[in-house]
């Protein structure tokens, strides 16, 4: 089979070889389609399993004999149809070319032109083309993701507050959800609307009545219905907004109620001088719970965290505790207690839960102390520590940033915001000549109101107004229908 692809001519000599191309009867082979080689002698070198004449054939690796190496300077190239002649490679290189020529113009591109691309033909364009003007600086990552928003050194509203106590164991200011501020000045309380600027006397005090009671702690409910006030004596009132009218009293504490917490619209714990914290639910008809016992002087500070689970409390024993009230046994305190810090050298009022992160707590310690501690509540550690030359007297960590507010008393009686988690230090307002010992926001957590010994209240505007997009839009992908 091999002698019919040779050349009948036994005259040509071996080394000029021709080229055929096969018939569209025989079957082509795969992997060489194009030409096959043939060969004058019976030799499988040029066979056409074997195309490539570079290559030894197996053939003569098997056998002894000696293959002398064909002359390829006068064999022609096996991929003939590549031939480019010299001369027209020549001419394509020295020929100018010259751009195409359009008779018609396409009303397609004319429209694109005119429409979209606005080409003007007078006017020459190109796509890279060179502007001499200087291009804007731009911004930094950093910039763009945490633009400086600028905050007022001034307080945008002022308000007188005669009486008002420059007492480090009271808490009697605290703006409600309702709008309303409840402020105790000089034995009576007072509310004072932000919508009307409209100020309503809730107690009187009465010159002739000898035990006329002083109000020590205001706080209103997570709804702004309900507000509980604490006294002197022990005695602790419920005022519901909406009946104008008070709906229960309590005795269960001998002295003074220094702080109050809600943990929602039901559940409140209050603080007291005679040691103890009491756990309440307005549902229930005596209204107490139960009692928690762990401090051994007055209870200076209360707060809940977010989730409801968490109790901190500080007190004039320089300690602090944290408390767990879900499971546990109402006869054994120290099952309730999961942490206690020792950590102050003064007095701890000042108590924030951070509302964006789980478990992280913020506490101030007194003059004696003067620091800001972070602690984390589910690895029982202290995460950091700031000193600020001055007494923390209130902490208030910004649900719409996560921020930290602290106001100051001896001896600068400042305001300071501080960045989390880092507690650097961003801004700092001073308006207050007195200690600043009182501290609320507003329901839309923008506004911080202060109050001090100087007897003003200020508001000061630091926080953004709204939430970003981005946090709307997830918070309402999160609401439960």
């Amino acid at each position: 089979m091999q002698q019919e692809s040779y050349s009948q001519d036994a005259n040509i000599s071996p080394n000029n070889y021709q080229l055929s191309t096969p018939t569209k009867e025989k079957k082509q082979n795969k992997t060489n389609q194009s030409t096959t080689i043939q060969s004058p002698n019976n030799n499988d070198f040029y066979s056409p399993k074997n195309v490539n004449p570079w290559k030894t054939p197996k053939s003569l690796l098997k056998s002894n004999q000696k293959q002398t190496t064909p002359d390829h300077s006068q064999q022609a190239s096996p991929y003939g149809d590549r031939y480019i002649p010299l001369n027209v490679s020549r001419n394509l290189f020295n020929k100018q070319i010259q751009p195409f020529e359009i008779e018609e113009e396409n009303a397609y591109e004319e429209l694109l032109s005119e429409n979209v691309l606005e080409i003007d033909e007078n006017k020459h364009s190109s796509i890279l083309n060179f502007n001499k003007q200087k291009p804007e600086k731009l911004q930094t990552n950093k910039q763009l993701e945490n633009p400086k928003r600028k905050i007022d050194t001034l307080p945008i509203k002022v308000l007188d507050a005669p009486g008002l106590d420059d007492d480090f164991y009271q808490d009697i200011l605290h703006w409600g959800k309702n709008n309303l501020i409840a402020i105790g000045l000089q034995r009576s309380v007072y509310l004072y609307s932000v919508d009307t600027s409209k100020v309503f006397q809730l107690t009187q005090r009465f010159n002739n009545q000898v035990n006329q009671i002083q109000y020590t702690s205001l706080q209103w409910n997570a709804n702004g219905q309900i507000l509980a006030m604490g006294s002197y004596d022990g005695q602790l009132k419920l005022w519901d907004y909406n009946k104008n009218a008070y709906t229960g009293t309590m005795n269960m504490s001998s002295k003074r109620i220094s702080t109050i917490s809600w943990a929602n619209s039901n559940i409140f714990a209050y603080g007291s001088k005679d040691k103890t914290i009491h756990i309440c639910d307005i549902r229930v008809p005596t209204y107490s719970v139960f009692q928690l016992h762990g401090h051994t002087q007055e209870v200076c500070g209360v707060t809940f965290d977010g989730n409801e689970l968490q109790l901190a409390s500080g007190g004039n024993d320089n300690r602090v505790f944290i408390w767990q009230l879900r499971g546990g046994n109402t006869y054994a305190d120290s099952q309730y207690v999961s942490w206690e810090i020792k950590s102050h050298k003064a007095a701890i009022r000042a108590l924030a839960w951070n509302p964006n992160s789980s478990g992280i707590l913020a506490t101030g310690g007194g003059n004696q102390d003067k620091t800001i501690k972070i602690h984390s509540s589910l690895t029982n550690t202290e995460i950091n520590s700031v000193n600020c030359d001055s007494q923390v007297c209130k902490l208030r960590f910004s649900k719409i940033i996560n921020e930290l507010v602290s106001t100051h008393g001896y001896e600068k009686n400042q305001i300071c915001l501080w960045q989390y988690p880092t507690m650097k230090k961003i801004h700092q307002l001073e308006g207050h000549s007195e200690r600043v010992l009182y501290l609320s926001a507003s329901p839309d957590e923008s506004t911080i109101l202060t109050g001090s010994g100087d007897e003003t209240l200020k508001f000061w505007k630091i926080f953004p107004s709204q939430i970003s997009n981005n946090m709307s839009s997830l918070l309402t992908m999160c609401e439960i229908r």
